[in-house]
């Protein structure tokens, strides 16, 4: 499987202080707020990892973790932070399905038994609303807690974004873009230096997610395998005459 390794979103900032000969300590924290905004335009599911955490319910609505982006699972009650093989039994892989359907509206409640293999010996489900980061329920459950398991942003030891490595020229070319858009006085010059940035952007931007979405090597190699076995794609059938005359067509 390829890798697109997830690297801190300082090494954009740092290209664009380079390319534009500024300050280091001066310009960092407002371009760490641009990389972060160009970060999110782009967008990238292998960006985000995976945490899971119990949090109590006041009254109707439970206050969801500030770092959370989205909610993967969820199941009423505490079950701790170590629960992932009872997540993956009752709620299914990362995309949040079961054999009861969806579950992305409605969470699991389900009563554990005391057995170490985690015997379920009941279910049933608790519909919910997301408002303002909080889960909303149509019932008081004050008291009570639910574990969730959550997507967030990557960070780095000293609490910087990771993005992914295809991403990092996108970056810099927002913040240059940004820089010369901010300037109060521009001369022909920046302003030409500014509808560059502008279109390099959107060009590597559109280019990044292009990357993001290829296939990986060993998903190529299946395909292609598949693609030319004669038994299930199009292999030794194309262009061939038919029994019922013509020729063989997949489409």
């Amino acid at each position: 499987m390829s890798i697109n390794k997830l690297i801190s979103i300082k090494n954009p900032i740092v290209d664009a202080l380079d390319d534009l000969g500024l300050d280091h300590d001066k310009f960092i924290p407002v371009f760490t707020r641009w990389a972060e905004v160009a970060e999110k335009e782009i967008g990238s599911w292998a960006q985000y990892e995976i945490k899971r955490d119990v949090i109590p319910i006041t009254n109707c609505t439970a206050c969801l973790p500030s770092d959370s982006v989205y909610v993967q699972i969820a199941l009423l009650g505490d079950h701790g932070t170590d629960c992932a093989d009872l997540m993956n039994r009752w709620c299914g892989t990362m995309n949040a399905q079961t054999n009861y359907g969806t579950i992305n509206n409605t969470f699991f409640v389900v009563d554990v038994g005391s057995s170490q293999s985690g015997e379920s010996i009941g279910y049933g489900t608790m519909p919910y609303a997301i408002q303002d980061n909080k889960l909303v329920f149509q019932t008081n459950l004050d008291g009570q807690s639910v574990t969730i398991q959550y997507l967030r942003f990557k960070k780095d030891c000293d609490g910087f974004m990771e993005v992914g490595e295809n991403h990092v020229n996108a970056i810099a070319w927002f913040i240059k873009w940004k820089y010369y858009f901010r300037a109060k006085k521009k001369n022909s010059l920046e302003y030409g230096q500014m509808n560059m940035s502008k279109q390099e952007w959107e060009r590597e931007c559109a280019h990044a997610r292009a990357q993001d979405a290829e296939l990986s090597l060993h998903d190529k190699r299946t395909l292609t395998a598949h693609w030319n076995d004669p038994f299930s794609g199009v292999g030794l059938f194309t262009g061939m005459n038919t029994t019922l005359g013509g020729y063989y067509s997949i489409w």
